[in-house]
């Protein structure tokens, strides 16, 4: 299906804008709705999860200080606050226990920064059909995901994290095709999400501060889309400007094409994956490795003598760090950890990262014989492959097993079946809310493209918490 008939082919920024302002619902493909309930679903699991940690309960506080409207909901509690505030709280929940999806490519995480921005404003600022939160997701993602192909992974090596910078635009993305803005405003939207990108990479080794930048990206692109329509400027060559715009600022090297490649008949939205794990994406093909020996040869993780990685250049820089117990983050991140907990528990979900196993002796004594590598064979593979890893796992009785897994579980190339998606929802979402709640938000985003006012019941249902 060709979406792009009356587009024209002036700049990359002008291009994705008129794309996302034409955009209808009818255009979108039945597999492109499927993903993006898909989406919604996921996010909102990672985020009731998420909303009961402690980095989340220090936003919920601080937006609780500043008195604000309460006209839309944060998940997993009883408060509610104005769209501004719901995106903030409810972005850091989603992006808060590295759960949430991931487009590879691109090194972000936009359900983090789109749906939680989407949901409040549908409640907050108006009526919104079931319809116009799908077509305001797909609009989020698809510029979301061109936008992060643009700048990565060079970005990512200069220190920057893509979740702080590119789901800003995604944001912007959404709620401006959710306020429907002509095409100059929506230029203007993604101008002012590229003046609020931010994120600093070194987060992940010991603070906070990561699981937020996705709330300030769903909150910020709020705040540009709005302020575009009120007809704040934005810088309108925003991302191919040479000098100061997104591109030329973020990345040492970068490639426009990738914005608009196939754009309108090709949907980057379809390469973005679900996570199995709750660790960072360029863990997990070593967590599938580690698993399949495990399931093969009925090994045993105190019986395991040294571990050997080899990957990419990208997955070394990410995670292959030696591990030194700080916060929960710094194992979440680190890889000789997470293959570690693995091997000693079989699993890399979220009862592997509780507090009292980061300083586990045991797990921590075996990460310690974790070596990670760069494979030259594996670096030299396209950007579909940037996760490759070669596993090698040698035992205490000589034997050695091995494994190569070039996709992760839940890579577009590699999906996760629709009832394990579902059976993540229910496991996560039922941790923090009642069964009653937990099948509501189920009824309502399988019948959302029906649903004619879903946002206000959403809001009901992700406040119905346990022993309330």
């Amino acid at each position: 299906m060709n979406v792009r008939a009356n587009i024209s082919t002036g700049t990359p920024t002008r291009d994705l804008a008129e794309f996302a302002s034409a955009l209808t619902f009818d255009q979108l493909p039945d597999d492109l709705i499927l993903n993006a309930k898909q989406c919604i679903r996921d996010s909102l699991g990672c985020g009731l999860f998420g909303s009961v940690k402690p980095w989340t309960e220090a936003v919920a506080r601080t937006i609780g200080l500043l008195g604000q409207s309460p006209t839309a909901s944060v998940w997993g509690s009883s408060q509610r606050a104005d769209p501004l505030g719901a995106a903030f709280v409810n972005g850091t929940a989603a992006q808060g226990f590295e759960l949430d999806d991931c487009h590879d490519q691109s090194m972000s995480h936009y359900g983090a920064g789109v749906i939680p921005a989407v949901l409040a404003s549908a409640e907050g600022f108006g009526r919104c059909s079931g319809r116009d939160i799908i077509l305001a997701t797909v609009a989020g993602y698809e510029l979301g995901t061109r936008i992060g192909n643009t700048v990565s992974p060079s970005a990512f090596h200069r220190g920057f994290h893509p979740c702080g910078l590119t789901s800003t635009f995604a944001s912007a993305a959404a709620i401006a095709k959710l306020l429907g803005l002509d095409p100059d405003r929506y230029v203007s939207a993604l101008g002012l999400a590229g003046s609020q990108a931010a994120g600093l990479m070194a987060s992940q080794f010991g603070a906070m501060a990561k699981r937020f930048h996705s709330g300030k990206a769903s909150q910020n692109g709020i705040i540009a889309a709005l302020c575009a329509r009120e007809g704040l400027t934005g810088v309108r060559d925003v991302l191919e400007a040479p000098y100061g715009g997104f591109c030329s600022t973020y990345a040492e090297s970068y490639d426009l094409g990738w914005a608009t490649a196939g754009l309108g008949t090709e949907f980057e939205m379809r390469r973005n994956g679900f996570k199995r794990y709750s660790s960072l994406a360029s863990s997990q093909t070593s967590v599938d490795a580690l698993r399949q020996i495990i399931a093969r040869e009925a090994i045993r993780g105190e019986d395991v003598e040294k571990v050997r990685i080899g990957t990419t250049n990208m997955v070394f820089v990410h995670c292959g760090w030696p591990y030194e117990p700080k916060e929960t983050i710094t194992a979440q991140m680190n890889l000789p950890y997470t293959a570690a907990v693995t091997l000693l528990e079989g699993d890399a979900f979220v009862d592997q990262y509780s507090d009292e196993k980061l300083r586990d002796p045991a797990i921590v004594d075996l990460a310690g014989r974790v070596e990670v590598h760069v494979d030259p064979e594996l670096d030299a593979l396209g950007p579909h492959e940037m996760r490759a890893v070669r596993v090698e796992v040698a035992m205490k009785s000589g034997e050695v097993h091995r494994q190569e897994v070039t996709y992760r579980s839940g890579h577009w190339k590699n999906p996760l079946p629709e009832e394990t998606l579902k059976a993540k929802f229910r496991d996560l979402a039922g941790r923090v809310l009642t069964s009653e709640g937990v099948e509501r938000i189920e009824r309502v985003i399988d019948n959302l493209e029906k649903e004619e006012e879903p946002a206000p019941a959403l809001g009901r249902a992700l406040q119905q918490v346990r022993g309330a």
